[in-house]
C-alpha cells in the first residue's frame, strides 16, 4: 500500500495536525475540517513508504 503523510500547519507555521493515509477522501474530509478554523492553512504531502 501507498500511504502520504500529511502535515498541517497555519499561516504562522504552527503545527496543527500529521497523519497517514492511503485513502485521499479521508485526507480530504480530516483537512476540511481543520480548515474551517483556520482558513490559511499549509498541508505537506510526503511519500509514507519505508
Amino acid at each position: 500500500m501507498n500511504f502520504i503523510r500529511y502535515r498541517a500547519t497555519d499561516e504562522d507555521g504552527t503545527f496543527l495536525d500529521e497523519f497517514a493515509t492511503n485513502a485521499p477522501d479521508f485526507a480530504k474530509e480530516r483537512i476540511d475540517r481543520i480548515r474551517k478554523y483556520r482558513p490559511k492553512l499549509t498541508v505537506t504531502e510526503t511519500d509514507d513508504n519505508h
